[in-house]
């Protein structure tokens, strides 16, 4: 069986922006680093002239930390560079987004599952099914963050992994799914930098919110997985609301 990564990013509400998406690109190994990697490392050379640059949206945009000083005509290239790889078949998008509001409107925060637990099921349900369609296995990887926090993610997958979620039984999830893996930004990973560019434009899509200048938001819909049925917004962007 072909192995298959899942490298997701997410967006975390704040008082203006009432959306929580998780979100990345599902990738074979062997593309992601005979592909994507070297291509990304090229854009970086290219743009901002050194590969071990790491990729943050929100610094490309503001020209702050690694890319303070940086020329409008970098950023217009750099995206414009991005635009392309996201155009070619390399990957597809899964996102799950979730309005917060709407969420604490139904449900008492007090005794509903954790909001990462509910968009990592979902997920995990929409990347199974993805590897079922390509006869794969695969991993999750994530940007780790206080080691309480990782400790409670990967507690949930194996949770997940151990019981099943409400349409994928548990031998399923067992046999498809590996492990779940948490990286630092140091490690400089490609894959994690390109899931970077993704929740934000799928939240402010799902906000009604206008994009970005510079967007890819054509593309990353273009990447979204449809279950092999038409069904983007059931497999690759799931709007919890």
């Amino acid at each position: 069986m072909k192995e298959y990564y899942l490298f997701l990013d997410e967006s975390k509400p704040n008082p203006n922006f009432r959306n929580f998406t998780l979100g990345g690109i599902a990738i074979e190994k062997s593309v992601f680093e005979n592909e994507l990697v070297p291509r990304i490392e090229q854009i970086k050379i290219d743009c901002f002239g050194c590969s071990n640059v790491v990729l943050h949206e929100i610094d490309i945009r503001k020209k702050e930390g690694d890319f303070e000083g940086i020329t409008n005509k970098q950023q217009i290239d750099f995206f414009d560079r991005l635009r392309n790889v996201f155009k070619d078949d390399l990957f597809r998008v899964l996102a799950i987004s979730i309005n917060v509001d709407d969420l604490d409107n139904l449900y008492c925060e007090d005794e509903r599952n954790d909001i990462y637990y509910i968009a990592l099921q979902l997920l995990m349900e929409n990347f199974v099914h993805f590897l079922s369609a390509n006869d794969g296995v695969g991993s999750i990887f994530l940007e780790g963050t206080d080691p309480a926090n990782n400790t409670k993610l990967q507690n949930l997958f194996y949770i997940l992994k151990a019981n099943g979620t409400l349409f994928i039984k548990k031998e399923t999830l067992q046999n498809r799914l590996s492990t779940i893996n948490f990286l630092l930004k140091n490690d400089n990973n490609v894959g994690l930098q390109v899931a970077d560019f993704i929740p934000n434009s799928l939240a402010r899509h799902v906000l009604c919110k206008n994009q970005k200048p510079y967007s890819i938001f054509d593309q990353i819909c273009d990447r979204l997985y449809d279950g092999n049925i038409a069904r983007k917004s059931r497999f690759g962007l799931k709007i919890i609301k």
